[in-house]
Formats: C-alpha cells, sequence, structure tokens
C-alpha cells in the first residue's frame, strides 16, 4: 500500500517510513502538491493508487461522499486526529511513524475507497 501525507503533516514522517521500508510520499515535500486543492489531491492519489494520509476530514469527507454517489473509487483515506497525533507536541512525529508502520504492516482495510480513523499501535 502506498501513502500520500497530505500538507499538515512533516516530510520527516514520510522520510522515517520509507526507511522502515513502505512507499510514502510527503505532499510538503513536493512543490507540484504543496498548495493542490483537495480535489486535486484526491484525483492525483487515484492516479498513483496511494491512500491519502489527512486531519482534514470536513474536505474529505465531503469530496469521498460525492464520489460514492457518482459511483467513482479511491485508494483509501486515512484520518489522523490532530489531538491525538498533535503536531504541537514532543511525541509528533514519532507517534505518528509508529501508527502509521503498524497499519501498513498490518492493514485493517483492504479494497478501495475506504476511509480509516488511525490509531496508535497496541
Amino acid at each position: 500500500m502506498r501513502l500520500l501525507l497530505d500538507e499538515m503533516h512533516s516530510p520527516a514522517v514520510a522520510r522515517a517510513l520509507h526507511e522502515r521500508g513502505h512507499d510514502v510520499l510527503a505532499v510538503a515535500s513536493d512543490p507540484l502538491l504543496r498548495g493542490m486543492s483537495d480535489a486535486e489531491l484526491l484525483h492525483h492519489a487515484v492516479q498513483l493508487d496511494t491512500a491519502i494520509v489527512t486531519e482534514n476530514i470536513g474536505d474529505f469527507a465531503r469530496l469521498t461522499s460525492q464520489w460514492a454517489a457518482s459511483d467513482i473509487s479511491h485508494a483509501g483515506i486515512i484520518y489522523t486526529n490532530p489531538n491525538r497525533f498533535s503536531r504541537n507536541t514532543g511525541a509528533y512525529p514519532t507517534k505518528l511513524i509508529d501508527a502509521l508502520d503498524h497499519f501498513l504492516q498490518h492493514p485493517p482495510v483492504e479494497g478501495t475507497s475506504w476511509v480509516w480513523w488511525l490509531q496508535p499501535p497496541p
């Protein structure tokens, strides 16, 4: 499974996950992706067959609902709770890296158009 980290997530997360053997890109490290609208980013992720990791629940929930109503699929959305994975604590990005690493090693979803709320690993 490939992941695309939305702009709010540090490129350090993608680098650390890449070092653990995962295929993860960060919007914040790609000048062509930075500033893209959420709709454009979702279309881009579909072209790459890549799930999006975001805490932008409102916009992506609206988009994925519209897509579902039009029978358009996507590669998946992983929501991160900004309180659980706060960028304002010393635990970030390690806590997010560990949670995504666990998710990628033990994917709880399969297929297309799934939505998952990321949890810290057990």
